[in-house]
């Protein structure tokens, strides 16, 4: 597994930074016209998930008064095509461009903005100070920012439910009640988690690659045990090891090893996990955001 992880790690990297290189050469031609005096301006092109790798590879310094000018200037000029938080609209999203992601205070937006891209709908803002684009550069720059920051990314208001109706559900239509109690295991759990990480454990109850990442505490998952009726009624009992469609393995409560065919037995599988992902394909967002606000309650 770690061996598959950092390996995977090593792929992206390096599609990383074949995509920087091609995205140089696109910002370093733009920059050559702007030198030349040249008006037309060639084509941006497109963006392809490497552009967000070498976007994570940045970390300058943002002037936040900068940005927040930027901003104000922005969202009445562009927001109607970008979107008010540059992520596109009917125009494409600038938080991942390639162009944004190369330019500096303005030396390769500058000319894109004053000459425009009429042919794709784009009109000239000609009357923009360079004082003017710089800040702009530097909002979208704060934007890309704050998508490649994971750890500073704020989660709004997951708060939203109703207590009362996750309460009923809880105990009632979603079977909650039947591995979890308020005053038992749930006792309190409000108080132990953040919002965001609660509902993460009430949706995903298994530990994460991220938590194992960061050295946080991980609980192991409970084991999924299993019973074995064997054609003659002796059952056997331990944690499940393996199960398919044709054997079934075991390590029953002295340890030793069992495995037998399906042909000849019937299985019972107790998973903890199980009712938790059953209820990922029947919950609807208000359920969601119900049993979520009860969980809150929890303190």
């Amino acid at each position: 597994m770690c061996n598959r992880y950092f390996g995977t790690v090593a792929v992206l990297l390096l599609f990383a930074s074949m995509s920087s290189e091609q995205a140089d050469q696109a910002a370093n031609a733009e920059k050559q016209k702007a030198a030349n005096g040249q008006q037309k301006v060639a084509p941006q092109k497109e963006n392809d998930a490497g552009d967000a790798i070498a976007a994570m590879m940045g970390g300058a310094h943002i002037d936040k008064e900068a940005a927040e000018r930027g901003r104000k200037l922005f969202v009445p000029a562009c927001g109607f095509c970008h979107g008010n938080d540059a992520h596109g609209k009917s125009g494409p999203d600038l938080v991942r461009s390639a162009l944004v992601l190369h330019d500096d205070k303005g030396d390769v937006l500058g000319p894109v903005m004053r000459n425009g891209r009429p042919e794709r709908g784009m009109p000239a803002f000609s009357a923009l100070s360079a004082e003017q684009i710089a800040d702009i550069s530097a909002f979208l720059h704060s934007r890309a920012a704050d998508v490649k920051n994971r750890f500073a990314y704020k989660i709004g208001d997951l708060i939203t439910g109703d207590a009362e109706k996750g309460a009923a559900f809880f105990n009632g239509d979603g079977h909650c009640g039947s591995c979890h109690s308020a005053t038992g295991d749930l006792a309190h759990v409000a108080t132990k988690y953040e919002p965001v990480e609660l509902q993460r454990r009430m949706l995903y109850p298994a530990p994460n690659l991220i938590d194992v990442f960061l050295g946080r505490a991980v609980t192991p998952p409970a084991p999924t045990r299993v019973t074995v009726q064997l054609a003659s009624g002796e059952r056997v009992s331990g944690t499940l090891d393996h199960l398919d469609e044709f054997a079934v393995s075991l390590h029953d409560s002295a340890g030793w090893y069992r495995s037998f065919s399906r042909e000849s037995v019937t299985v019972d599988v107790h998973d903890p996990r199980a009712a938790h992902e059953g209820l990922l394909a029947t919950y609807t967002d208000q359920e969601m955001h119900d049993v979520m606000a009860y969980l809150e309650t929890l303190k």
